[in-house]
């Protein structure tokens, strides 16, 4: 900023005075472009081009589903001090604001109730493309398609002849290799672990990303068409994964989408035999409210999606083998039953 003796000198120079910007608050973001994560426009505004290159990276292939006003997430990015990728950033969220902050430099602040958000980025972060996707980009963007338009279900999806059926479960439970199993067998893959229920809607509409699955190392045992694949560990911090491009592979069907009609829980540990059974609806219930974040108007319209889903009851597959469960799938997608 200019002292007060700077600003009379240029003025009595006729000098043109430069107004002050100490919090950035017109730092020029001229750089813009849309894109469709699960198909929900979102505008990202930013000074620099390799924030646009990994944005497209993260959600190529999504076409606009959804008719809403685009999100708008401005990116500024800056000089910073240090030459090294910052640390692993927390997240924390209260009321309708989310925060994910890793240094004074490298933070985002995500305004939940006006489906906006602002980053700021130092260039040693943005240079790591892996950490700028999945902490800030991919996070901004999740967090408020998973808090105002839709609500996040930890399940796979496939469809098979029009039916639409979660795959639920903890970590390990199978959801990827069995979603990844129906497909091979001529199912419809919509995703492997991360289902969205659309909400303000009746008929149980999810989405997900189909272009990929993300394998436990252990799956080329299952797969052998993940034999050599890289294994990745995303940003340094996920679990070690193998990742498939599903996109080239003309013999897997696809969709974004998928109608819900039944709700299965997997159950693949010390089974003795295999069948398919009823599953507490108040557990498959309790299990999926507990991941929620969002404002308390969004949460009620969450808990009445998850209630919808629901209404029907949830199922509990106990098996051992892919054939079986497979095929049990498929009679009930089939007989209803």
């Amino acid at each position: 900023m200019l002292t007060i003796e700077e600003i009379r000198t240029a003025f009595a120079r006729s000098q043109p005075i430069q107004p002050g910007d100490p919090v950035l608050a017109q730092f020029s973001m001229p750089l813009r472009e849309t894109f469709y994560p699960l198909g929900f426009p979102m505008q990202i505004e930013t000074n620099c081009e390799e924030v646009l290159h990994a944005a497209a990276v993260s959600w190529h292939g999504f076409t606009r589903l959804f008719d809403i006003e685009p999100i708008i997430i401005r990116v500024g990015v800056h000089g910073g001090k240090s030459a090294q990728c910052p640390p692993t950033p927390m997240c924390r969220v209260q009321q309708h604001i989310a925060t994910n902050i890793a240094d004074a430099e490298n933070f985002s602040v995500i305004d939940l109730s006006r489906q906006c958000g602002h980053i700021w980025l130092t260039e040693a972060a943005v240079a790591d493309r892996a950490y700028l996707r999945y902490f800030f980009l991919e996070s901004a963007a999740m967090a408020i398609l998973a808090t105002s338009y839709t609500t996040a279900i930890h399940a796979a999806c496939v469809e098979h002849k029009g039916c639409g059926i979660l795959l639920c479960g903890d970590s390990g439970a199978g959801k990827t290799s069995l979603s990844y199993a129906c497909a091979r067998a001529g199912w419809t893959y919509i995703t492997d672990d991360a289902s969205y229920l659309v909400n303000n809607r009746t008929d149980r509409l999810v989405v997900g990303n189909c272009n990929q699955a993300r394998f436990r190392p252990s799956a080329v045992e299952l797969f052998s068409e993940l034999t050599g694949k890289e294994i990745v560990q995303r940003a340094q911090v996920g679990k070690p994964s193998i990742e498939l491009n599903l996109q080239p592979l003309r013999n897997i069907s696809a969709s974004f989408t998928s109608r819900i009609n039944y709700v299965v829980y997997l159950n693949r540990r010390n089974v003795s035999r295999q069948e398919l059974v009823e599953f507490p609806t108040e557990v498959a219930r309790h299990s999926m409210e507990q991941v929620l974040f969002s404002t308390p108007g969004t949460r009620r319209v969450q808990t009445a999606m998850i209630g919808h889903l629901l209404d029907a009851g949830a199922l509990e597959l106990r098996y051992s083998r892919f054939d079986w469960a497979i095929g049990r799938l498929a009679q009930l997608a089939e007989r209803g039953h």
